[in-house]
């Protein structure tokens, strides 16, 4: 382009010198002519030809000298008024630029420039870094591409991650935005940067931002419930729990209605959001404060939030789902949903959070709906099955057999064939002509996939702890029944159903009553609630731990259906390898902070697949030792190490885990560490501990019903 204008003012000497060569030449034939021709006279021609030639070449010479200073008037015109638009542009215009060479040296910098920097002339040679945070490197591909360059990486999970520097940095206190532009003289690149005054912009944003509407609801837990066992006026509790809600809302500067009983909504700010990030929700401990009956019932509530940009739609839409979060992770928890993941906070008290019989009932017949609408059904667990991810399914099997008219056919229970409980629990099931071809491994469950297949995750909610996590990525019909709480993964699949009860004890707890208080409660065959039995009586520990009324109330319907304590008590026989294992771990118990009892299997002792129920069992173990409020059992296995934590009512082992990427119950969780050792998981959970007990462990008593 600068070419291309220069050429406008150059003088055009082609025609003449076209013209005098060819005047010249046809005036020396006509002279050649001339002597062949005329014998006398010759001179008058010959001076007659130059005479012509002499007028001709004058007139070219004066138009060529008149365009020549035409020309030459207009480019020295052009020239100054250049030099007079560059010093109006670098003195009078108020636009901040400088003019870097390849080496990041500042060559020329504007007038506007030069006083924010305060230097003497605006010809100087310093580097770029001495004011500016940019990096050459960034600016010479901004100015060779025309606009700054991405660099988007990729999670594993695909998410895509922007990793781009900011064109932006900061001179006397406000934020400018780079522009780069490449110019050439003398054969040298150079560089045109314009400093863009954006401070006033970032404000706005950032004002915009904190003040962007922020959508939660919040409900009470289980104050009915409590009221079933204490006597506490009712409306009094609401009102004064109503009332700390309100005071918290007023110090927000948000807005608080009441939507139907014990729920709330409530509008605030993401600034007042990010305060209340900042001190943990604080308005979780002093409702907790608020006790009930002989002041030993703490009061909890759970709230959603939603603080994702869009409509006051996609606001609430996040809120609900947060909520559902909130509360499927036990209560007493604040879920922020941001659009990306679900953060929670809170959970220092194991609730009482649960639901009625009715609750039982109606996603008991949505799932025999959903079973009976399906082209086929597939059950699945975790990894390395217990007795109650086993139990279960069968009692799902057994949901789905009757709703779909008894025809088996089309049902699967995805499973690991080869490990130890599974062969204890198929014994129990062989002769029955409907489990003879029930059970698949993962492989053959890939085949059994169609358009219309429905997939129950029993037991489990993770998606990486099934027993083939791929399936889920093939099926698009997805339900969770599960009694641990919800992990904090947004899911990439929308389930049809989400059935999670983190109160109950057991998965084999929750789908007894979904059969007892569904139309097919007498067909629940006395092999089926053996294993039931079996998987409930696993996860209560032989209901000392975790087991409530309704667990009991569950376990009366197994024993009306069939089920019997003696027989389900030889799954739980322990061989003499059993027992050297034990006294292993014992052997290896530490005490941490007086509180904490951490104990590991050795690395030298040959591996079983039983390791991780007995790791899990000296957790348990560990936990009725006096003083110690919470265990933890290390496993280590090739290059992967498992840790099982268990807990009474003052420590949640469920958040410490969640730290560690794992995650379960209040008073009862795990995690699995890859790529690493004994030795740097226990630093790794130590740490974990500190942080927790340092800021996060509640030091008084905490009683629940």
């Amino acid at each position: 382009m600068q070419k291309r204008n220069k050429q406008i003012f150059r003088t055009d000497l082609r025609a003449p010198l076209i013209i005098s060569a060819v005047l010249g030449t046809v005036l020396l034939g006509l002279l050649t002519l001339a002597t062949a021709v005329v014998e006398e006279g010759l001179l008058i021609y010959a001076l007659g030809l130059c005479g012509v030639y002499v007028v001709v070449m004058a007139v070219l010479l004066f138009a060529y000298l008149y365009r020549y200073r035409r020309v030459s008037a207009a480019n020295e015109a052009a020239e100054l008024m250049t030099t007079e638009v560059s010093d109006m542009f670098r003195y009078v215009v108020d636009l901040p630029y400088a003019i870097i060479n390849e080496d990041g040296i500042v060559k020329i910098v504007s007038g506007a420039l030069q006083d924010m920097l305060q230097y003497r002339s605006p010809v100087c040679n310093v580097p770029l870094d001495t004011f500016c945070s940019v990096p050459m490197k960034d600016i010479i591909a901004y100015a060779q591409n025309g606009a700054p360059v991405k660099d988007v990486t990729v999670t594993e999970d695909g998410v895509p991650i922007d990793n781009s520097t900011p064109m932006v940095t900061e001179i006397d206190a406000r934020n400018y935005e780079l522009q780069c532009y490449v110019m050439r003289s003398r054969g040298k690149d150079y560089y045109f940067v314009v400093f863009k005054d954006i401070t006033d912009l970032t404000a706005l944003r950032r004002t915009r931002a904190e003040e962007e509407p922020v959508v939660a609801y919040i409900v009470i837990d289980s104050l009915q419930e409590l009221a079933q066992y204490i006597r506490v006026n009712y409306r009094t509790a609401v009102n004064e729990i109503e009332n700390k809600l309100k005071e918290w809302a007023v110090s927000l500067g948000g807005m608080l209605r009441e939507y139907d009983r014990e729920k709330y909504l409530m509008i605030f700010s993401r600034s007042a959001l990010d305060r209340c990030i900042e001190n943990k929700f604080h308005i979780l401990d002093t409702v907790r404060n608020i006790k009930l009956g002989d002041n030993s019932f703490p009061v909890t509530i759970s709230m959603g939030i939603g603080a994702v940009s869009g409509s006051f739609e996609d606001k609430e839409r996040a809120a609900s789902d947060a909520l559902d979060i909130a509360l499927q992770k036990g209560g007493d928890q604040a879920a922020v949903n941001d659009g990306k993941s679900i953060t929670p906070y809170g959970g220092r008290v194991n609730t009482m959070y649960g639901s009625t019989t009715i609750t039982s009932r109606v996603n008991s017949q949505h799932l025999c709906n959903l079973m009976r609408e399906a082209g086929n059904v597939l059950i699945m667990g975790h990894r390395g099955p217990d007795y109650d991810s086993i139990g279960s399914c069968v009692g799902l099997a057994r949901l789905a057999i009757c709703a779909r008219g008894g025809d088996s056919s089309r049902i699967r229970i995805v499973v690991n064939r080869d490990h130890a409980n599974f062969r204890i629990c198929y014994d129990v099931l062989a002769h029955l002509p409907e489990y003879r071809s029930m059970f698949i491994s993962g492989d053959t469950a890939l085949d059994a996939v169609r358009s219309d297949t429905l997939l129950i995750m029993s037991d489990v909610n993770n998606v990486f702890n099934t027993e083939l996590p791929k399936l889920t990525k093939c099926v698009d019909r997805i339900v969770i029944v599960d009694h641990h709480r919800r992990q904090d993964q947004m899911y990439e699949f929308k389930p049809l159903m989400t059935y999670i009860r983190p109160a109950v004890s057991s998965a084999s707890e929750l789908v007894s009553e979904m059969l007892e208080f569904s139309p097919y409660r007498d067909k629940l065959l006395k092999e089926e609630a053996t294993l039931m039995l079996t998987g409930l009586m696993l996860d209560t520990k032989n209901f000392t731990q975790g087991a409530g009324m309704q667990t009991f109330s569950a376990v009366h319907y197994l024993y009306q259906r069939g089920a019997h304590t003696n027989v389900a008590r030889r799954f739980f026989a322990e061989s003499m390898s059993d027992l050297f294992t034990s006294s292993d771990i014992d052997s290896r118990t530490r005490t941490y902070r007086d509180k904490i009892a951490i104990t590991w299997l050795s690395i030298d002792h040959p591996a079983t697949e039983d390791d991780n129920i007995a790791v899990a069992k000296a957790a348990d173990k560990l936990m009725t030792v006096d003083g110690i409020e919470a265990s933890f059992a290390l496993l280590r296995a090739e290059n992967t190490v498992t840790i099982s934590a268990r807990s009474f009512n003052k420590i949640n082992v469920q958040i410490i885990m969640q730290k560690m990427g794992g995650g379960g119950h209040y008073d009862m969780a795990g995690t699995r560490l890859q790529n690493t050792t004994l030795e740097a998981a226990c630093l790794q959970l130590k740490e974990v501990l500190d942080d927790y007990l340092d800021n996060e462990y509640d030091k008084t008593p905490s009683k629940t019903k």
